[in-house]
């Protein structure tokens, strides 16, 4: 079971949202300014782009309202869900890096400046973590996504550039999911971002997991575009 996929989204099936997420997010970080001299890209200016490109996708899987959420994230009250046109609330991350939900937290915590929820309940339907810098640290935030109850779980991370090494980083990525007591009862749908950068440009390879959960599948970005 996939959490959220009920519906009309079973209808048009898994592999259809998982073409259409690659695609936006392929669009967002290919978006993204490349950073200058030894700096890595802006973990903000990456869920800025996300938050752009995945919004439409999901609201059209899952259903409205979807509310988006990451630290300095600018939401605001144009989104409908306080109950006075000038009260702004505060966005921050909650539990992950990045994350989309139907309905606000302050919603779900039943904030008395915020309008009632109505017409379902709060869920996460996207959680992602951002993680550029070594191996071990890629691996914590994955280990960290294995916890998340959502639909779909994205990890951006730095992807070696020698294709030796990243086939040795994703079998271990793949065993720290399948050393998760959880990860085989409900897998969920995977979205992993492999960046390398130069100066000049962001290179991203999206790919999510084989049909056997044990290795990755590459998505064909560039038939996408």
């Amino acid at each position: 079971m996939i959490v959220g996929l009920t519906g009309h989204t079973k209808t048009r099936g898994v592999d259809g949202l998982v073409a259409e997420l690659a695609r936006a997010i392929h669009a967002a970080m290919q978006s993204v300014a490349a950073p200058h001299g030894s700096r890595r890209p802006s973990t903000k200016s990456l869920y800025a782009a996300l938050k752009k490109n995945l919004r439409p996708v999901l609201e059209a899987w899952f259903g409205g309202p979807i509310l988006c959420r990451y630290s300095g994230c600018p939401e605001g009250p144009a989104k409908g869900y306080s109950k006075t046109p000038k009260k702004v609330f505060k966005v921050l991350e909650y539990l992950w890096d990045f994350s989309f939900s139907r309905f606000a937290i302050p919603q779900a915590i039943r904030d008395p400046h915020a309008t009632p929820m109505t017409g379902g309940k709060f869920e996460l339907v996207f959680v992602a973590e951002s993680e550029l810098g070594n191996k071990n640290e890629v691996c914590r935030d994955l280990l960290k996504l294995l916890e998340a109850r959502t639909s779909v779980r994205c990890l951006i991370y730095k992807q070696p550039r020698r294709t030796s090494e990243r086939k040795q980083l994703e079998a271990r990525m793949i065993q720290v999911m399948q050393g998760h007591a959880h990860f085989l009862d409900c897998p969920g749908i995977w979205i992993l971002v492999g960046l390398t950068w130069t100066q000049e440009k962001i290179t991203c390879d999206v790919s999510t997991l084989a049909p056997n959960q044990n290795a990755f599948a590459a998505v064909d970005t560039a038939a996408l575009e």
